[in-house]
């Protein structure tokens, strides 16, 4: 038997309100951008109260990082035993979640504001920070990386190239090309700093 969607008196469920917050929250985002974007529109859309909007998110900035959590996943733990497939894995991942149309552009943006980041890295960034930060630790076990070798250089190198080239200069970027990155960054992997070697560049 299918599931009701809505009650004796036709008014949509708590699941079905949800999921149209949420799709016309992310069309307002797309079309707007996050400071001309308002709860109150986003009600209008849907037809419902802005106090049933709050009762799911305390805030605009919790509403627009639900949207864009919705629109990303974290994807499996790559395990592959081999640091460069592992790491080919893991950013192909990275590129799918970028892979936006125009009318979402205003939505990436919207990642980086001030009070929406912080719930994104609670609720997805830090989860794929710590899946490059087990592949690289594996590599190291195996052999395959030096124990100095600089985590958050290595993996935002990478990160850092699928958002500029294909986010913001929206090139697609060739499996080919990621091929070729992390070969070079496995080959020669950017080391930690010691102290001698930070208070050296201060000094110059």
């Amino acid at each position: 038997m299918a599931p009701e969607t809505s009650d004796k008196t036709g008014r949509p469920t708590d699941e079905d309100l949800s999921r149209r917050i949420l799709a016309s929250a992310a069309d307002l985002l797309g079309q707007r951008g996050y400071q001309a974007l308002s709860v109150e529109q986003v009600a209008k859309a849907v037809g419902c109260g802005k106090t049933a909007i709050y009762r799911r998110y305390p805030d605009k900035a919790a509403l627009v990082a639900a949207v864009l959590r919705a629109q990303v996943q974290v994807g499996d733990m790559p395990d592959r035993g081999s640091i460069r497939a592992d790491l080919l894995e893991h950013v192909l991942q990275n590129q799918r979640n970028q892979e936006i149309s125009p009318e979402q552009s205003h939505g990436l943006r919207a990642m980086f504001e001030p009070d929406v980041f912080p719930t994104l890295w609670d609720t997805f960034f830090q989860h794929r920070r710590r899946q490059g930060i087990e592949i690289i630790d594996r590599a190291i076990s195996r052999g395959e990386l030096p124990e100095d070798v600089h985590h958050d250089i290595l993996l935002d190198t990478i990160a850092g190239l699928t958002l500029y080239r294909q986010s913001v200069k929206r090139v697609h970027i060739d499996q080919r090309h990621y091929v070729d990155i992390i070969d070079a960054l496995v080959s020669t992997p950017p080391r930690r700093l010691t102290d001698a070697d930070e208070q050296a560049h201060i000094d110059h």
